[in-house]
């Protein structure tokens, strides 16, 4: 059975919030903060904080520009490989885990 979700918080955040990372500061474009429900749309007190920092309308990488393409590259490399942190192109809220 697939839980339910509820998106509680979605916000374009500022250019001076920045997050520290052991490779500097980290500036994402987006918050949003999902909390999930159970079968009787009850929540189940684990809301996720998800920081977006390229915003696309596709995740078809051969549909994007170059540049795009390898800021998705890095970023995968430097949150998933750096830091241990999952890292998905997604294009709809309802794709996040």
């Amino acid at each position: 059975m697939k839980l339910r979700t509820k998106l509680s918080v979605y916000v374009k955040l500022p250019g001076w919030f920045t997050v520290p990372t052991p490779i500097g500061e980290y500036n994402p474009d987006w918050a949003v903060v999902i909390e999930p429900r159970d079968a009787f749309g009850e929540p189940t007190g684990d809301e996720r904080l998800y920081l977006v920092s390229e915003t696309k309308d596709t995740a078809e990488l051969d549909k994007l520009r170059p540049d795009e393409v390898r800021r998705i590259h890095c970023g995968r490399r430097h949150f998933e490989d750096a830091l241990g942190v999952p890292y998905k192109v997604v294009t709809r809220a309802a794709e996040l885990p």
